[in-house]
């Protein structure tokens, strides 16, 4: 269905909600006035009849009492029956005198409780409303008139046709108006629009739409014409330089042949750089806790620190190498518990020196992941390496391996101050790093994001009360990859 027609079927089903209100709340207000009176003439009749009963001699004639009781139905003929009621020594009720020969049982018990209580009472059924009216100074009678509902019903049906009767046209005739309306206001002016784009999208640029309107549909059509404007000089322009001599042709090709090359050789170095990063981060903390050790000489803890400095410096220059889009050569099924423990191992020399705490927590019965041990540790490590520079002053790394759906999650985390929130969305892009200049190429957590993926898994990153947080969703061996 067009806009323009679900806003007619919106406008239609508004005017149906209030016209059938409207008509709902004047024939329940018709109907209640009705009642109303129904009663009211019931309630008239009894009071009549009990009054002159009131007003007569002791000694009562039942006759004359009847035709009393039909003078009264015949001033009022919305009163049905009109009867006395006469409660006997035993307490038993009787029909005294009426202008109906057969009385119903609901017309003895309004006037039993009418006669027991001294006060009026009233009783109705689905077909008809009785009222009872005490005599006075006869305390053993009581007069009930009767009126039919029948009235009731016909007046509604009455309402209930004079309201459809009114309603349908209403309903149809604002539906046809708010349907023009709408289509003239609405539809045509989008016809127009898309009937340009259409046009544009055959390869017309020249097409543009005619409308001129001071609403908001005139604001789109003038902004469509304008980006028109804007691709048809784009395009001018494109066909401007695209046609470039042959000699600028094969220059470009000459450019993307040496680029591929050097390409080629910055993977070899960053596969180099990677390979070489494992024993480099495992002497650099040999070195360091030799260096420590209070038995070293000072001669050669000067000489183990310049080594020291010297492993850092070629460190921090394979990381400059490191090619994030490389994938793992070979995977081979192996336990995360045994790189998590690979992974504290070399770390553990520089977590003494810092005064950082550690807690691994890996969880029992894990199943093997298939993974290029290698790559996911050097991934790992340099997870725990950002966690270290996070925390100078000391602090508390935990890493965890638990359970997850297909796979295996294992958590980083540390008590440093957190990733700062405008770049938490682009943490894992290369070249964004929190790190001072000089201190970072930005390049770490891209690689860690690569070589998961490339495991099948996935990464993330969040923020705690205490620190940040590293989640790396891997799949078990077999299971289904994760989406990253």
């Amino acid at each position: 269905m067009s806009l323009s027609g679900r806003l007619s079927l919106f406008v239609a089903l508004i005017v149906i909600g209030v016209v059938a209100s409207v008509a709902y709340l004047e024939m329940r207000s018709f109907a209640r006035d009705i009642d109303r009176e129904l009663v009211d003439a019931a309630r008239l009749g009894a009071q009549s009849a009990a009054d002159n009963l009131a007003a007569r001699e002791p000694s009562l004639d039942p006759r004359d009492i009847r035709d009393m009781l039909h003078d009264l139905a015949e001033a009022d003929p919305v009163l049905d029956v009109i009867s006395v009621i006469e409660a006997d020594e035993s307490g038993h009720f009787r029909v005294f005198a009426s202008t109906s020969t057969e009385e119903r049982a609901e017309v003895m018990d309004v006037a039993g409780r009418a006669i027991n209580t001294k006060t009026p009472a009233t009783a109705r059924t689905p077909a008809i409303v009785m009222v009872a009216m005490p005599v006075p100074r006869r305390a053993t009678y009581a007069a009930v008139a009767t009126v039919g509902l029948d009235g009731l019903q016909r007046a509604r049906d009455q309402a209930l046709r004079i309201a459809l009767g009114f309603a349908l046209p209403t309903i149809l005739l604002v539906t046809i108006l708010s349907h023009l309306t709408v289509r003239h206001l609405v539809g045509k002016p989008l016809a127009a629009i898309v009937r340009t784009m259409d046009q544009t999208a055959g390869g017309d640029l020249h097409a543009r739409t005619a409308m001129i309107r001071r609403d908001e549909l005139g604001t789109i059509a003038t902004r469509l014409n304008g980006m028109l404007d804007q691709l048809e000089r784009f395009n001018r322009s494109l066909h401007t330089e695209l046609a470039v001599s042959q000699n600028q042709l094969l220059a470009v090709r000459e450019s993307l042949a040496r680029a591929e090359r050097v390409a080629a050789l910055g993977q070899v170095a960053a596969n180099v750089a990677h390979q070489a990063g494992t024993p480099l981060n495992l002497m650099s903390g040999y070195v360091q806790m030799i260096r420590d050790d209070p038995r070293t000489d000072d001669r050669i803890r000067s000489r183990l620190q310049t080594v020291d400095r010297q492993i850092q410096q070629v460190t921090r220059v394979l990381r400059t190498m490191l090619d994030y889009a490389r994938r793992p050569p070979g995977f081979e099924p192996v336990a995360v518990s045994e790189i998590v423990e690979r992974v504290r191992e070399i770390a553990q020399p520089r977590l003494s020196r810092s005064n950082i705490r550690s807690h691994i927590s890996i969880a029992d019965g894990l199943p093997p992941i298939n993974a290029d041990v290698t790559q996911l540790e050097m991934a790992l490590l340099n997870l725990v390496t950002n966690a270290l520079d996070a925390m100078p002053g000391g602090g508390s790394l935990t890493i965890s391996a638990a359970a997850h759906e297909h796979g295996i999650r294992v958590e980083v985390a540390d008590t440093g101050p957190g990733i700062p929130p405008q770049i938490i969305e682009r943490l894992f892009e290369p070249w964004v790093t929190t790190k001072p200049t000089g201190q970072g190429t930005g390049l770490g957590l891209a690689i860690v994001r690569d070589v998961v993926t490339a495991h099948g898994g996935s990464i993330s990153a969040r923020n705690e009360s205490d620190g940040a947080v590293f989640v790396i969703d891997l799949p078990a061996a077999g299971a289904p990859a994760t989406t990253a």
